[in-house]
């Protein structure tokens, strides 16, 4: 077992070993109904990969749209849009990032109709994660249950 799947084993949230962009990840996913999420369901991926490539704005921008794909295609539960929600957490490793590849982290842009992409950067020289800094407006009822994951993570990468 590697070190992101007993990440993902611990808390049962393991779901399995894919290839996404060219880069081997691992992925957790979890499925959670709160009624403070205006009574929705939020099925969240998280995938961690890591590249010894260098890490650009383009590099990110596709890693992370691609988990987002992977994200709904394989979803369990209520139809998107349905009082239900699609996450896709894309954490890419590396140790060497351009300063615009860490600035597309910071700065959510991307929208979909009831999905979130959210790449997310882990600087591995470092030792240091890299996400968002403001919760965007929509959505922004989902942002701190992201922000606990994802910090969460960091320590253990």
């Amino acid at each position: 077992m590697n070190m992101t799947e007993a990440i993902f084993t611990k808390d049962n949230t393991y779901f399995g070993q894919e290839t996404i962009g060219g880069v081997p990840c691992t992925i957790g996913y979890t499925k959670e109904f709160r009624w403070s999420w205006m009574a929705t369901q939020l099925n969240t991926f998280i995938f961690i990969g890591e590249t010894n490539d260098l890490i650009d704005k383009a590099v990110i921008e596709s890693f992370s749209a691609q988990c987002l794909k992977y994200a709904l295609a394989n979803h369990k539960g209520w139809p998107r849009g349905l009082q239900a929600g699609v996450g896709a957490i894309a954490i890419l490793k590396g140790s060497h990032m351009t300063p615009e590849a860490v600035q597309f982290c910071t700065k959510l842009s991307k929208k979909h109709w009831s999905a979130f992409e959210i790449p997310v950067l882990y600087d591995t020289t470092h030792k240091k994660g890299i996400r968002f800094v403001q919760k965007p407006t929509w959505g922004a009822i989902y942002f701190p249950y992201f922000s606990k994951l994802i910090d969460a993570i960091f320590p253990q990468l």
